[in-house]
């Protein structure tokens, strides 16, 4: 099957409703005439109601543009875009704002994909996989006293100064999402497959003699983007009860 353009992409026509929106942030570098900037750069992936990963768009942050994320999120629903439940998103203030004015029932949640490579920073490759499966578990835990026990033994095993200023800054919202049931919290965190495509990228951009020329090249360099989306990560069971547990929280949206 031939793989869309991003142009075509950016065009197709969505799903009503999306469960997740996971804005997933890499740093790139981007030539603009006889000088190299760093721009923040965000792909969006949802998950549709059948637990499908759809791409969404690829979008250039514009950081003293007030309307740029209002007007990407208006282009989302003149593309048919009526619902997003929950925003996986970093502190991207002016996302979160505009998204809210879009969408007004939407919910923020932690990115793991935000929060997951800060501690890269400070981890060997060789660990890092590790590292990332630890973050996941804290958030999937099955009650919140497990998630307890769950922090205390990653402090233990992260105690160093920097782990500590890590985690006081960037998982200290962690036991409000327990508020969500587990189905919901494996919906919004057990996605790890998000991880694998912010590293895809990460890998192939974030090195400081890589840039690009336009957002296309980011796109069409990932080559598998056919292989990544179409498909869901939850088995039949585990979706039926992330659905069942949804519709308690949001009985207007048609999930049947």
């Amino acid at each position: 099957m031939n793989q869309l353009t991003l142009a075509e992409c950016s065009k197709r026509k969505l799903d009503d409703t999306y469960l997740v929106v996971y804005a997933i942030k890499n740093e790139i570098n981007i030539k603009k005439g006889d000088y190299i900037e760093k721009s923040d750069v965000y792909t969006l992936i949802g998950i549709d109601i059948k637990g499908i990963r759809q791409f969404i768009n690829i979008y250039q942050d514009r950081v003293n543009n007030n309307r740029f994320w209002l007007d990407c999120f208006e282009s989302l629903k003149s593309r048919g875009l009526k619902n997003i439940l929950f925003l996986s998103v970093d502190d991207n203030k002016n996302m979160k704002r505009t998204a809210r004015i879009a969408f007004p029932d939407i919910i923020f949640v932690d990115s793991l994909t935000h929060i997951v490579p800060k501690y890269y920073k400070y981890t060997s490759e060789r660990c890092a996989k590790n590292l990332a499966s630890k973050l996941h578990s804290l958030y999937t835990q099955k009650t919140l006293t497990d998630f307890k026990t769950a922090f205390t033994q990653f402090s233990e095993t992260y105690n160093n100064a920097i782990h500590q200023k890590l985690a006081q800054k960037y998982l200290i919202n962690i036991e409000n999402q327990y508020k969500y049931s587990q189905n919901i919290r494996n919906l919004l965190f057990k996605h790890s497959a998000n991880l694998e495509f912010y590293d895809k990228i990460r890998l192939s951009f974030n090195s400081n003699n890589n840039y690009v020329l336009e957002i296309e090249e980011i796109y069409d360099k990932l080559g598998s983007v056919n292989d990544y989306f179409g498909f869901t990560s939850f088995k039949k069971r585990e979706w039926t009860l992330i659905l069942n547990d949804l519709i308690q929280i949001y009985p207007k949206v048609d999930f049947i």
